[in-house]
């Protein structure tokens, strides 16, 4: 965290008294002075990741009033490190302190107390970035080499502004995330098939590595929308491989036989998806066209009776290897879209989650 700030610091230093003076007193209010020639607490920002040096302006003139009240607020552009939790983002929260603790001057020597307002916000300007949410201070102890030093401790939370990642970002996600189930709706005849799937593979490639670019390295969480890039990623890298396969069984030649285990594969498939009514969703229609069946088989052969129903005609029916491609596309689509729905609610639902706790 980066911050534009300063620090006013308050201390009496009864040597610098002149109320006992009446010849003084009366006219001289104040008198200015820099930290030169006048004691200064030796401060520094503990969690600085830039400057560990001590506090110190010395062309800052400092105020001395008739009671040795000194006040003195040195600024500075402070760099100060932050514990980052990405696993909400873009609808993170981040909470980052300023740590101020004396250096060579132990607790019992130099105290640092808390003013009445310790942090004050009316130079506060707003972020492109980061909203404001809340702030608070904290007086602590700190041990070192053995003997404890006086710190004070200011926290700042601050939300991300999510507008620009959710239409930059997550609204093109999800509709990528819907396009790659499309894949399975195009025609193995059109020529477009691999084509297509591999430009939306490539599209999610682009935007996990963007996403990337700005999720923060120093993380010791992974990130939500990371782990659906990822899923999408794998999902169209299966969806290239189904493809390449389906196309393979389109255009395997008639005279190749299909083996027994592919049969049998293709049938239960075909029945999920209900091929040419072959599913319980039409059974009632087939039903009655068996019987229609029957019934012109009696009338052409007379003497034959045929025996069966309609399920024995599904168990025996066969199928052409277009016909295979066409029902293994149909059942990836539906497969591919429902999982695409269900990660997509569940993404949202941890991103809801998470936001409000």
């Amino acid at each position: 965290m980066t911050t534009v700030a300063y620090f006013s610091f308050s201390w009496d230093d009864t040597r610098l008294s002149w109320t006992s003076k009446p010849a003084y007193s009366s006219d001289i209010e104040r008198i200015y002075s820099t930290e030169s020639v006048l004691f200064t607490p030796s401060l520094v920002v503990e969690n600085s990741i830039n400057d560990l040096g001590v506090i110190s302006d010395k062309t800052l003139p400092m105020r001395i009033d008739q009671s040795g009240q000194v006040t003195w607020s040195p600024g500075n552009i402070y760099e100060t490190s932050c514990d980052i939790d990405t696993t909400l983002y873009p609808f993170d929260k981040q909470t980052c302190s300023i740590t101020l603790t004396t250096r060579g001057y132990i607790k019992a020597e130099v105290e640092l107390k808390l003013a009445k307002m310790p942090i004050v916000l009316t130079a506060y300007q707003e972020n492109g970035e980061w909203e404001y949410i809340s702030s608070s201070s904290d007086v602590s102890v700190t041990a070192r080499d053995l003997l404890l030093y006086s710190t004070l401790t200011f926290t700042f939370t601050f939300q991300r502004r999510s507008s620009y990642h959710l239409i930059s970002t997550i609204i093109p996600m999800f509709l990528l995330a819907f396009m790659s189930c499309y894949v399975f709706k195009l025609p193995v005849d059109a020529g477009e098939k691999l084509g297509y799937c591999l430009t939306v593979l490539l599209a999610f490639a682009v935007y996990l590595t963007l996403v990337s670019d700005n999720i923060p390295t120093t993380s010791t969480t992974i990130s939500y929308l990371s782990v659906y890039l990822l899923l999408m990623l794998g999902m169209g890298v299966i969806s290239v491989l189904l493809t390449i396969h389906i196309i393979d069984i389109n255009f395997t030649s008639e005279e190749e036989e299909i083996s027994g285990c592919m049969r049998k594969i293709t049938k239960i498939i075909s029945k999920l998806v209900c091929w040419k009514g072959c599913g319980t969703c039409c059974k009632g229609r087939n039903s009655s066209v068996s019987v229609i069946n029957v019934k012109r088989i009696n009338v052409h052969l007379g003497s034959k009776k045929v025996e069966g129903n309609m399920d024995d005609d599904v168990e025996d029916e066969d199928f052409s290897w277009q016909e295979i491609a066409r029902i293994l596309d149909i059942f990836m689509f539906r497969v591919y879209l429902f999982l695409v729905i269900m990660l997509s609610v569940a993404f949202i639902g941890f991103m809801s989650w998470g936001s409000l706790w």
